[in-house]
């Protein structure tokens, strides 16, 4: 979980228990695998917000990732207890931009951190302004990033 000097009013929170079946043979999650989990946080955080990936299916549009920055700490292994906080960094006329933390809930430490951004295309591949409710819904969610936490991860 996060520090108590870094509250997380402008974050939304995923809890999952990791399942067996994305462990690889060293007993740990596969690399890969942790995209499998931030992407379950953001359309969680979506779907509670009221704007989740069925409405923008139907009006045929899709949030493309465009970049993906992650930085393991730790090992995470089956039938871990993780937390997953999810804020905007970034919003602009068709992108979005994340800063997700993936924690070990019981200890409560750092163990997964992905920088990622998003564009919002059609299903044929155009670039299309980001919808009017969707950027009203995710508003308050938008943090800064600090300088300390950019200058770690080189994004």
């Amino acid at each position: 979980m996060p520090p108590a000097n870094q509250p997380l009013a402008a974050g939304h929170r995923f809890s999952w228990r990791v399942p067996l079946y994305e462990i690889d043979m060293g007993q740990a999650v596969y690399h890969g695998n942790y995209y499998h989990f931030f992407e379950m946080a953001r359309e969680a955080l979506l779907h509670q917000r009221g704007f989740g990936y069925p409405e923008l299916v139907a009006r045929q549009m899709h949030l493309a990732v465009v970049e993906a920055h992650c930085r393991y700490r730790q090992p995470v292994r089956y039938d871990d207890e993780i937390e997953i906080y999810t804020t905007v960094t970034a919003m602009r006329s068709r992108s979005l931009s994340f800063h997700q933390r993936l924690f070990l809930a019981a200890p409560g430490k750092l163990a997964t951190e992905l920088h990622l951004t998003t564009v919002c295309i059609s299903f044929a591949g155009k670039p299309l302004p980001l919808p009017e409710e969707l950027r009203r819904c995710l508003a308050d969610l938008i943090v800064t990033p600090s300088a300390g936490a950019s200058a770690s991860t080189g994004i």
